[in-house]
């Protein structure tokens, strides 16, 4: 597998953009990881094949990792895509999705040259889509979110989209090869959001491969960049990711 970071930042980081990956399977397919306000701009500027994209993963609808959803639609309608497009979330995606795709472009969705196919998934659920399996596990946070875990053969990932870790995904982080996880304050400040240290815990508890640290606050590269290089360089396995890098596991 393969993972592209569009963007590593909070809904309010103007330097980093909001946290949003591409993974790539062994057999090609393409996830992108939510999509937020600065997304399709980021996807844009590195892939110019409407047809690449395969799935869409939304682990909640908060602004920062939905609301770019229209913007990328508008793209690929205008780049000619007519391949459907599948979009993969909890209960109530369809609406959401659709319902923001009319309120930024209304009467739109008549005109696409391509179809929508969602799937639903809760917590504690597996579903199979693309030759791939998903999981899902409800995380701490203000807003029902799900944390993803994919399955291609033996190599497998876990993306948290905002929240706290849990004991539930803390299960289907164990064992996972490649994990990103949301890390808003340094320490555990807020009690739906992940730390830092709270993060770093957690790849030391658990036997997995790498993890890469997103959604950090905007201020802290700015201020506590030397501090929190350090805290990771501690941990072998942890990374501090920057908008466009690649890496494959």
């Amino acid at each position: 597998m393969e993972i592209f970071f569009l963007g590593v930042g909070e809904a309010c980081d103007t330097a980093h953009g909001n946290s949003s990956s591409l993974l790539t399977a062994s057999n090609g397919t393409r996830i992108l990881l939510d999509c937020g306000f600065s997304v399709p701009h980021q996807y844009f500027r590195t892939v110019d094949q409407p047809e690449e994209l395969d799935c869409v993963w939304i682990s909640h609808f908060h602004g920062d990792h939905f609301l770019g959803l229209p913007l990328l639609f508008l793209r690929l309608w205008q780049l000619g895509r007519t391949k459907p497009l599948h979009i993969v979330g909890q209960k109530g995606t369809e609406q959401k999705v659709r319902g923001a795709l009319e309120l930024a472009y209304p009467t739109f969705e008549k005109k696409l040259s391509f179809d929508f196919e969602f799937h639903q998934i809760q917590a504690q659920e597996t579903i199979s889509l693309a030759g791939l399996r998903w999981s899902a596990a409800l995380t701490q946070h203000s807003q029902y979110n799900l944390g993803l875990r994919i399955e291609d053969g033996p190599v497998t990932f876990y993306c948290s989209g905002d929240g706290r870790a849990n004991a539930q995904a803390k299960e289907l982080i164990q064992g996972c090869d490649f994990v990103v996880h949301e890390s808003f304050s340094m320490v555990d400040t807020y009690p739906y959001h992940g730390s830092v240290t709270s993060t770093l815990q957690i790849a030391e508890e658990l036997d997995m491969g790498r993890i890469a640290l997103v959604h950090l606050d905007h201020t802290l590269r700015r201020t506590q960049l030397p501090q929190l290089e350090e805290m990771v360089r501690a941990v072998p396995h942890a990374l501090l990711p920057a908008a466009g890098h690649r890496l494959t596991f």
